[in-house]
């Protein structure tokens, strides 16, 4: 019954949409008040995909007769400067909105730009999904980012592999040398192996020619599973075509499943010479109950592609928070996007001319309707407002020229989408195997509290590595840690760098706490090896070596790195051969420390960059 009325509700929805879409004269729109929409995305898909969302989105805001007309200002995010956009678009009162971008490093530096004027900052809506971006804007509240990160995605893409090849068991990356990627690079390792998958290959590429030989590299290490996160929608094409190859007309081929990101659900892999059938993959898209992608193939003779129901959502969000702020008389666009972004909505259809209606209607009588869209409820975390608590995903394949969804899924299972994350989340929780033994340690006395704290990179490149050890030592001074309990090891290249525009200052956030005000640096990375890390953990203090690690059985030592890591385990400096500190040589220090009872408990603490690898160890 509720999937028989779930299909009326679309069916009603298309029907409803169709209606509203047959040419009419265009009503005189003199009089309407504008509501100014700056778009920073690529002009030359600006015709074959962007306009479609945007002008159905234009056309039901003037069906929905609430006296609004939309006007949109284009930017061509490939080929204009982002950093003077930003800035000229901040201090332009009549623009209610940007929309943008595109690729994630882009989004990064327009939300860098916007950032510039302090207060009042435009809102910002993108669906750009690096993890790095609401980890640099979590605090400003001014990014909405209407997917959630890459973190979903690959976790699902994953679990769908899991799901659908239960036999297969090794799995393997590629991704883009970019913002994008890195975020499937981060995190790959670690959901496999909770996945219980083992990831046997991790290979990135900056430029095309470089796939032919990471993809053979992945065929040597045994994948039979892959993922590719791909740099471009170009690149979609030769992956599935060596992997067809491979599997079909190669000596010793076998069977690969590959999956792609959301970057390959793109007009581009239909074009060509001829379609490829049977490339498949995941990637963001509207939620399965508001009708949007049935009415949208209706009215358009396709899906939406990647992006499209989260423009069209953009565009329907600044017009309501538009009269939201002038009915309360809100001089910030944020707030009134807070105020309505609640996720309280009862329905999934608000994206219709009716309901965008019955939000205006609400708005002008002085409520606050928890609205939802194409994407379904639109639900942000109440705290930061950055990220919208739960997307839907496609499982996508073409066939015959065309893009077919053939499931939805999402991390919740909510609506009529499927969770395949929720059986092993179930799994995990209650089938772990413990053990019957019983046994329990018995620690000695606890007396006292140490800290080893390591950036482990060098260079203004890697300016994160030493603010997030920055940020950790001024958080244990906070709680209590003074300096003769903490060891800060790190290159100390940043903060005084001639890159640096605020001479002396480290931040890990815009706007944030200065954190190299008071810091006692005991050694500079530069002047160490690993050896001297070894003699600095277990050694006595000696003239080359004044400060060590003084504890003793009784104290707790946490130990905390940020750098880079390869499946070798974590990456010693920025040389060309990087020196990695394995993983049995990490098991072989801490056996020593052991030996020489430096320690009661030892935490180990490891930022993104690591947890890619470390974990799969």
């Amino acid at each position: 019954m509720k999937n028989l009325y779930n299909s009326i509700w679309v069916l009603l929805l298309c029907v409803s949409t169709l209606l509203s879409c047959e040419k009419t004269p265009m009503e005189d729109t003199a009089g309407l008040k504008e509501v100014r929409i700056a778009v920073v995305l690529p002009e030359k898909d600006r015709e074959a995909i962007w306009n479609n969302a945007l002008e159905l989105a234009a056309e039901n805001i003037r069906e929905a007769y609430i006296g609004v007309k939309v006007v949109y200002e284009w930017y061509d995010e490939e080929s204009v400067n982002l950093t003077e956009v930003g800035v000229s678009l901040s201090n332009r009162e009549e623009i209610k909105g940007v929309i943008g971008c595109s690729v994630s490093a882009n989004t990064k530096k327009l939300a860098l730009a916007l950032a510039k004027k302090k207060t009042n900052i435009k809102p910002l809506f993108t669906f750009s999904t690096s993890q790095e971006l609401p980890r640099v804007f979590g605090h400003r509240g001014f990014l909405w980012g209407l997917c959630e990160t890459d973190v979903s995605q690959s976790e699902i893409i994953l679990s769908c592999i899991s799901h659908e090849h239960p036999a297969l068991k090794k799995v393997a990356l590629l991704a883009a040398d970019d913002m994008y990627g890195q975020t499937f690079v981060d995190w790959f390792a670690f959901q496999a192996v909770e996945l219980n998958l083992e990831p046997v290959s991790i290979e990135t590429y900056k430029e095309s020619r470089e796939i032919e030989s990471c993809l053979q590299r992945i065929l040597d290490s045994g994948a039979d599973a892959i993922v590719c996160a791909p740099a471009a929608a170009e690149d979609v094409v030769p992956v599935q075509d060596y992997i067809d190859h491979f599997m079909y007309e190669s000596e010793g081929g076998r069977g690969i499943a590959l999956m792609f990101t959301d970057r390959a659900y793109n007009k581009t892999i239909l074009e060509g010479d001829y379609p490829v059938d049977y490339i498949s993959g995941l990637a963001p898209a509207s939620h399965p109950n508001s009708g949007f992608s049935v009415s949208y193939d209706a009215i358009y003779g396709r899906v939406p592609f990647a992006g499209e129901a989260e423009a069209y959502d953009a565009v329907l969000i600044t017009v309501l928070a538009a009269a939201w702020a002038e009915k309360n008389e809100e001089e910030d666009l944020n707030k009134a996007v807070s105020a309505l972004l609640n996720g309280q909505a009862d329905s999934q259809g608000g994206w219709t001319a009716g309901m965008i209606s019955n939000y205006h209607h609400a708005i002008m009588a002085g409520g606050t309707p928890a609205i939802s869209g194409a994407t379904g409820r639109l639900d942000f975390d109440s705290q930061y407002y950055t990220t919208i608590r739960s997307t839907s995903y496609a499982r996508w394949i073409t066939y015959k020229g065309k893009m077919i969804i053939i499931d939805y899924y999402s991390r919740s299972g909510e609506g009529n989408s499927s969770s395949p994350v929720a059986a092993w989340e179930w799994k995990k929780q209650h089938m772990q195997d413990f053990g019957e033994s019983g046994n329990e340690i018995d620690y000695p006395e606890l007396k006292d509290n140490y800290a080893v704290l390591v950036a482990a990179s060098e260079g203004w490149y890697n300016y994160r590595h030493q603010a997030d050890v920055l940020g950790f030592y001024q958080y244990l001074k906070g709680k209590g840690y003074d300096d003769d309990h903490i060891i800060l090891i790190m290159a100390d290249d940043i903060a005084n760098n001639e890159l640096n525009p605020l001479q002396g200052v480290v931040r890990r956030e815009i706007g944030g706490r200065n954190l190299y005000e008071n810091v006692k640096i005991d050694y500079k990375l530069g002047n160490l090896t690993l050896e001297d890390l070894k003699q600095i953990l277990t050694g006595e203090p000696s003239e080359k070596y004044p400060v060590t690690l003084g504890s003793s059985e009784n104290d707790n030592v946490l130990f905390f790195w940020s750098g880079h890591g390869t499946k070798k385990g974590w990456s010693w400096k920025e040389t060309e051969e990087r020196n990695d500190f394995i993983i049995e040589k990490q098991r072989a220090e801490l056996q020593r420390m052991d030996a020489a009872k430096r320690h009661k408990e030892e935490q180990i603490g490891l930022a993104e960059q690591e947890l890619k690898q470390v974990k799969s160890e």
